[in-house]
């Protein structure tokens, strides 16, 4: 990390142009390895949060958090992408007025954060009305109206140490942030349903340990980068931020709303059938199966993170065989690969959810593999984003993102209000989520064959489709009930699956070859 403290010493030798290229390729790599591994702790933590929240709560308390958390995740997550991500693209472009960009950020942050922490203050009721949630919902919209807020001012710091390449500090604000909201999340919710005899006490402390948390990693990042200020008389257009910011968000707030969508649709159904409490448990009940569905999902973002510079100068350089050999790769990796969790995930879905949930969460057992389809198209849909993205094509990522959205919610509108509450209405949900997911990846494979002339090669397809046929019937005819036997299950299917692969020679020797090649040049030196 760069020093803060003014230089004395000598200026030093002036590097050849091979050398400047090769610590840049270096920081690149180092830049690489941060990011990634902090992110692969903020999935963990992610599903560890929820799991173990799982675990201290009931069922309804697990739902009534679950859709305000979504509600407020979808609004936050999509202002810190874009102004991560604006604050990072124009400081990166200049170090000297990186300070001046910050500054502009958190300028900007002032109109935006305070709108969107006000809009959940005030608008609480409403917001309770539209999900068809009850009262007590109110309280926990207006507790968490901070979190925007706090978190709007924080993204302009991580945005300022990435555009900086200062990545081992953009780094420790994802480990401190995913560390300090599991602790203090479920510390609150332990405290506040001890220290109140009230049904709704454990939402409120984990809420209050969310809040907590945003003012813990703000405090931080801007006594860190907070030292990086502009130059006297240096000044950066809001005006030009917020542009690109806005950009940006659009694309954003509909992935993080195909992220989320579902669950306010079955609130405001369920809602509207039973009781609730009953509503809240249903809802619980299908967040526990979301926590494992989204593994695929979250594990291809690294995917994308590869996939969308490749793309980039391949299409900006319109090398047209490289761009298709780009394409055709990744989303052949991307594809055999969410099958495998796809099957990890549906083949003994009992055996999963009775190792990790209490029994009451083990309602919606059956809607598991239909749901985990439906976000393995997901995650398929968001690689094929990623790379139409890449090639400068932000508006169709967007009409494919809507088309999830659309066909989602209108088959969620037809099928759930007429599905009995419990198990019926949580399959029809899931039924609902995976046409709409899998109407979004079939659309995206379409326009990438239109635009690249590649997409999933059939004959990846089809013989992944054989593979898991042969997993499936594994996982079916193997004897035995219980945790450590659906384990087991899931073992053998998965292998199966790699066998039947390698035998059909979808994976092979050159797939090692370019795993080798892979971990040799993420090595570090030494």
């Amino acid at each position: 990390m760069a020093s803060d403290t003014p230089n004395t010493d000598p200026p030093a030798p002036v590097p050849s142009s091979k050398q400047t290229h090769n610590d840049a390729a270096a920081v690149a790599g180092r830049g690489a390895l941060f990011i990634g591994g902090a992110k692969l702790a903020f999935m963990i933590a992610g599903f560890l949060q929820r799991w173990l929240l799982a675990r201290v709560v009931g069922a309804a308390e697990y739902g009534a958090f679950s859709v305000v958390n979504g509600a407020v995740s979808t609004v936050n997550n999509t202002m810190v992408q874009g102004t991560t991500q604006a604050v990072c693209k124009y400081a990166a472009e200049d170090d000297a007025r990186a300070g001046a960009v910050a500054a502009a950020g958190l300028r900007l942050q002032m109109f935006v954060g305070t709108a969107v922490g006000l809009l959940f203050l005030l608008a609480a009721p409403l917001l309770a009305r539209a999900l068809g949630a009850p009262a007590y919902y109110v309280p926990w919209f207006r507790i968490v109206a901070a979190i925007p807020f706090l978190y709007g001012f924080y993204a302009v710091y991580v945005g300022l140490a990435n555009g900086l390449r200062r990545f081992a500090t953009q780094a420790s604000f994802d480990v401190l942030f995913s560390s300090c909201k599991t602790v203090l999340l479920l510390g609150g919710a332990v405290a506040f349903s001890k220290a109140f005899a009230t049904k709704t006490a454990p939402v409120t402390g984990a809420f209050v340990g969310f809040v907590a948390t945003a003012v813990i990693v703000l405090v931080v990042a801007a006594r860190v980068m907070g030292r990086v200020k502009a130059t006297p008389g240096a000044t950066f257009p809001i005006k030009r931020l917020a542009s690109f910011m806005t950009g940006v968000a659009i694309y954003a707030a509909l992935v993080n709303l195909a992220l989320n969508y579902d669950l306010f649709w079955l609130r405001r159904f369920a809602g509207a059938a039973v009781t609730a409490t009953r509503a809240d448990a249903i809802v619980g009940n299908y967040e526990a199966l979301r926590n494992l569905a989204l593994l695929p999902y979250q594990a291809l973002i690294v995917v994308t993170f590869v996939a969308f510079p490749l793309v980039s100068r391949v299409t900006f350089q319109q090398d047209r065989d490289a761009t298709l050999a780009y394409v055709r790769q990744t989303m052949r990796i991307a594809f055999v690969f969410a099958a495998g969790m796809g099957l990890a995930l549906g083949c003994r879905p009992s055996a999963l959810l009775g190792l990790l949930y209490k029994p009451e969460y083990l309602e919606g057992t059956a809607a598991l593999p239909i749901l985990a389809t439906g976000l393995c198209a997901l995650a398929l849909l968001g690689v094929a984003c990623a790379i139409i993205n890449a090639a400068g094509r932000p508006r169709v990522a967007v009409a494919l993102v809507s088309v999830t959205l659309a066909v989602g919610s209108g088959c969620a509108l037809v099928m759930v209000p007429h599905a009995e509450p419990g198990a019926p209405m949580l399959r029809a949900q899931a039924l609902a989520t995976a046409l709409g997911m899998g109407a979004g990846f079939v659309a995206s494979v379409f326009y990438l064959i239109r635009k690249f002339g590649a997409a999933v090669p059939l004959a990846t397809a089809a013989r992944t489709t054989l593979a898991l046929a042969v997993g499936v019937a594994v996982a079916q005819v193997m004897p035995g009930q219980g945790r450590l036997m659906g384990l087991l299950c899931v073992a053998a299917a998965l292998t199966a699956f790699a066998v039947t692969l390698v035998l059909a020679r979808e994976l092979g020797p050159q797939d090692r070859q370019k795993l080798d090649r892979l971990l040799k040049r993420k090595r570090p030196a030494v």
